[in-house]
């Protein structure tokens, strides 16, 4: 027997408390975005600022500025649901020497599993092409390559958290 119209175009909707639910689940698992779409209906929600927009204003800000935080990233509230706070990020201080930067968002990891041998140390020599951690993103394990020569001076970023584009991972001695 089929549906009437309206039982049926209210079966492919998204009510609040399901768009709660999803808002929870993108806190849980720092997701920034979502969108979902199906038969005429479409929802599309966002964490945060958007990063292209705030990258696109970077470079009308006078080089050397030590007035905007780097990878300060504010929290936006979501109008159909209630505010999320962003996650707490930790920043290590900018690198002084060249460094490794990430090269997407994502969860940073300095070995291929718990308890592993760290990919690079402080002291190790890398060239363009060792692998210097992997960097979680989506549930895909991605490679990190140094792509550059020296030798690892410090390490920026901490071991199993959460690191933006652009963020220094590695500084190096030339």
């Amino acid at each position: 027997m089929d549906q009437p119209k309206s039982a049926a175009k209210e079966a492919n909707t998204l009510d609040l408390k399901q768009i709660r639910q999803i808002v929870a689940l993108m806190a849980e698992n720092d997701l920034s975005y979502f969108h979902f779409e199906q038969e005429g209906s479409k929802i599309e929600l966002r964490r945060g600022s958007d990063f292209e927009t705030a990258k696109s204003l970077l470079k009308y800000l006078p080089s050397g500025s030590a007035s905007a935080p780097a990878y300060a990233l504010p929290a936006a509230p979501i109008s159909a649901a209630p505010p999320i706070s962003a996650p707490s990020v930790e920043v290590a201080p900018e690198a002084a020497g060249p460094a490794i930067t990430s090269p997407m968002v994502g969860t940073f990891y300095l070995a291929s599993a718990p308890g592993e041998t760290p990919f690079v140390k402080i002291g190790d020599q890398v060239d363009e092409n060792t692998t210097v951690c992997i960097i979680e993103a989506m549930k895909v394990m991605n490679e990190i390559k140094a792509e550059t020569r020296g030798v690892v001076a410090r390490l920026l970023a901490v071991d199993g958290k959460p690191v933006q584009y652009g963020q220094p991972l590695f500084e190096l001695k030339a």
